[in-house]
């Protein structure tokens, strides 16, 4: 159907009346150097670096808080740590800034109580393990406690010696499922299915994981009692003899979520909460984010700090090409759901096993946590992780704390009545991450892990899954620092 001159200007006309209506309906675009997105550790420290070198930064941040998956639950009884906790002795980043502003680094305070175990059925003391009928594991795994099985076997078939081994491709043999280099190494099934407990072991990179366990060794050398740390279902203990300086494991006093709100705190009205992405544009000149909302920012550069679960969801121009668009596309986030409360009574009086325990049924980990200084009683936590979290987190909230509570008490009857529950936090359910963490499946790392932190036209890359060296805390800092030294070495 052809348009003639009277309906163009009719539609002129309306577009015209439109526009004086809705004054300031398109939205004018704000200039800056660098524009940020995404308010997590990693965004918060290339956009420091940044201004601290002199350029104009805009730090773009989704959710109404910063920090990402660093976030203290300041609401709940006891102020638990949703996400990340641990700040290693080795973790320079992370340390520098705290002193930077002025935050106190005090011993981890998660000591774990003694574990018991729950296979099969039976209840066995972590001490009667190893000679346990129960205990169908065989010959030097009959050492080693259900909860740690995944971590030790891994130690021990870990070739990797520095940092970075895990992208050298002589190692891309061990780019195989968990469960294929058990099977390789004759690791019992017996082993193998108490394993799966704790370990993703038929999805997860098994290279993934050894590159994990060969930064854990790495902060391990930064203390004398390096003989005396304590393996532990969530990483090393802080071992015994460490009043010198810094733990081997430390917490910031007051929350972890006090670095990132320092950061932004630094940065002032440079970050803007309430800002989901939705367009990154780049030409010759420039480029431009828009946002849900319709604000525009134009700017030099652009650094993503986005999981990768969330950037898929983002159009980026000039589209993603190869091996980065299957990363972004690919990299898989699993999940960890966490439930938080207070133990009344001393439950293990009563029935006489260890306070904490495993199990090979629904409630994998229980965690009895001792007493800090300031506390009358002891708190728990309740420990999903992978699979199982995911399936956890499908419950309402009110409904997974009943089901936990429920299998609890059917397992270990000494309990009832005497855990009084205060919240949980599953990360698949957070939209704006959808996951604790990134983790590559079997062949990832070989087909793209490589290529997933190059800059793509003006868009540069950062974020805990673009990690090269490090891991946890220190792993998004670092990144971070990667992205804002590639802008500031363009000039």
């Amino acid at each position: 159907m052809k348009t003639n001159r009277r309906q163009l200007m009719k539609g002129a006309l309306a577009l015209s009346a439109l526009s004086m209506a809705s004054p300031g309906r398109a939205k004018a675009a704000e200039t800056t150097s660098v524009t940020v997105i995404g308010g997590g550790l990693s965004g918060l420290n290339s956009a420091l670096m940044l201004k601290d070198a002199g350029y104009d930064v805009i730090v773009l941040e989704a959710s109404d808080r910063v920090g990402g998956r660093v976030y203290t639950a300041d609401g709940v009884e006891t102020r638990p740590e949703y996400g990340a906790s641990q700040i290693g002795k080795s973790y320079a980043r992370t340390i520098s800034l705290c002193e930077r502003f002025n935050l106190k680094l005090i011993p981890e305070h998660r000591k774990l109580m003694a574990m018991s175990n729950y296979v099969n059925g039976q209840w066995v003391k972590s001490t009667d393990w190893e000679h346990s009928e129960v205990n169908k594991t065989v010959g030097d795994e009959r050492k080693i406690p259900p909860a740690l099985l995944s971590s030790k076997i891994l130690t021990g078939l870990n070739p990797l010696k520095s940092l970075t081994d895990w992208l050298d491709p002589q190692f891309s043999d061990y780019d195989i499922s968990i469960y294929d280099l058990f099977k390789q190494h004759g690791v019992s099934e017996e082993a193998i299915r108490l394993a799966s407990a704790t370990t993703d072991i038929h999805t997860a990179s098994a290279l993934g994981l050894l590159q994990e366990k060969n930064r854990g060794l790495f902060d391990l050398a930064f203390t004398k009692d390096v003989q005396e740390a304590v393996d532990r279902p969530y990483g090393y203990g802080n071992g015994k003899g460490m009043s010198e300086g810094l733990a081997l494991i430390n917490n910031i006093e007051g929350g972890c979520s006090r670095l990132p709100e320092a950061m932004a705190a630094a940065l002032g009205d440079s970050v803007r909460t309430g800002k989901m992405v939705r367009k990154i544009n780049m030409s010759k000149t420039g480029a431009e984010v828009t946002c849900m909302d319709g604000s525009r920012f134009k700017s030099d550069y652009v650094i993503s700090a986005l999981p990768f679960s969330t950037l898929q969801y983002v159009s980026v121009f000039p589209d993603l090409q190869g091996k980065q668009a299957e990363g972004v596309f690919k990299l898989d986030y699993v999940d960890t759901s966490r439930a938080f409360g207070i133990i009344e009574e001393p439950f293990w009086e009563e029935d006489g096993f260890e306070p904490s325990f495993f199990s090979d049924e629904t409630v994998q980990m229980f965690w009895a946590l001792e007493k800090r200084p300031d506390e009358d009683k002891p708190r728990f936590m309740v420990v999903f992780t992978d699979a199982a979290a995911s399936r956890i987190d499908q419950y309402s909230k009110q409904k997974a704390l009943a089901v936990m509570e429920a299998e609890i008490n059917r397992i270990r009857p000494a309990t009832k009545g005497k855990l009084r529950f205060l919240d949980m936090y599953g990360w698949k359910n957070n939209p704006m991450i959808q996951g604790c963490r990134h983790m590559y499946s079997p062949g990832q790392i070989n087909r793209f892990a490589r290529e997933i932190v190059k800059p793509h036209y003006r868009l540069h890359f950062a974020g805990e899954h673009t990690r090269r060296n490090d891991f946890g805390m220190e792993s998004a800092l670092e990144s971070g620092e990667r992205a804002a030294f590639e802008i500031i070495s363009l000039g």
